[in-house]
């Protein structure tokens, strides 16, 4: 085996990590006991001829072959307090509950997230979609699941629900770039129907299992106040079934000291059957919005 801390290194060059982990894992294998590193934008991946370990994206545009490579090596052989070490010990390709939780920063927790495997919709999916706004957010929108849009451009609440609770949002007084946005399943569940693909609820099993990636993202962000919008949303924050409509519009204390408030989500409001219920409910959308907003200053 070489010796990890004078490699010959190769470096694999990629768009995205966890995709050639997953369909070249028999290449990869075929590496050692070669040390390789999986440069992506997201995130490194090396393999020092002993253990795989994470570290940043560090593939930019003109980066010099030879300082990637000497940050690869410093990165697999390296320990804890390194420059480019990530925090985590040596890991896993597809991180646990345990894994997640350990998480120190939202960036942390992201590049993890790119490898869930932990329930079966990662593989319908094209991708995790982790939560996303300001890392100083004092307050936390968590909707159900991304959506065939999410699905496809890796960012949560972007399709025409999301478009929806943009515009509510601004109205209530608040601003996207200040809050956190995220859903409680990190993974589009649905089924194909022709050239569509056809939203499905999650199940208990599968909110569960994502259940520690809402967590540590609360757990990291330390919101004042949570916004669950949805049912889904409302019953991972909560940890119980909820009923919107018995629960909705009032402030709810949450088990860490901070503020939850239910209310639905902006799907739910596109497929009223008329216009009137539409302007009714958005209505009532936007009040709590605002009631959330103000709780902030409360």
């Amino acid at each position: 085996m070489p010796d990890a801390r004078n490699p010959e290194w190769q470096v694999i060059r990629t768009s995205h990590a966890s995709a050639l982990i997953d369909s070249q894992a028999a290449a990869l294998a075929d590496l050692r006991p070669t040390p390789w590193v999986v440069m992506a934008p997201e995130r490194t991946l090396c393999w020092n001829g002993q253990e795989y370990r994470f570290g940043p994206g560090l593939e930019g545009d003109g980066a010099d072959p030879a300082e990637i490579v000497a940050a690869a090596r410093s990165i697999a052989t390296a320990g804890a307090g390194n420059e480019w070490w990530d925090g985590i010990a040596p890991v896993r390709l597809h991180p646990d509950a345990a894994d997640v939780a350990s998480s120190p920063s939202l960036a942390s927790l992201r590049g993890k997230a790119i490898d869930c495997r932990m329930c079966d919709l990662c593989g319908p999916a094209t991708r995790t979609v982790s939560g996303e706004g300001n890392p100083e957010a004092r307050i936390i929108f968590v909707g159900e699941q991304p959506g065939d849009q999410e699905d496809l451009q890796g960012r949560p609440f972007v399709g025409p629900a999301g478009q929806l609770f943009d515009r509510a949002l601004k109205e209530a007084g608040g601003n996207r770039a200040q809050a956190w946005i995220t859903n409680a399943v990190k993974h589009f569940k649905f089924v194909p129907r022709g050239n569509r693909r056809i939203h499905q609820k999650p199940d208990a099993a599968e909110i569960t299992a994502c259940s520690p990636w809402l967590a540590t993202e609360r757990k990291v962000l330390a919101p004042k106040v949570t916004v669950m919008l949805g049912v889904t949303g409302a019953s991972a924050v909560l940890g119980r079934q909820v009923t919107v409509s018995r629960e909705r519009s009032r402030p709810i204390p949450l088990a860490d000291g901070s503020i939850g408030l239910v209310t639905v989500h902006p799907s739910y409001l596109l497929r009223l059957p008329d216009e009137e219920s539409k302007t009714r409910e958005y209505t009532k959308f936007v009040t709590d919005l605002r009631m959330a907003i103000s709780a902030l200053a409360g």
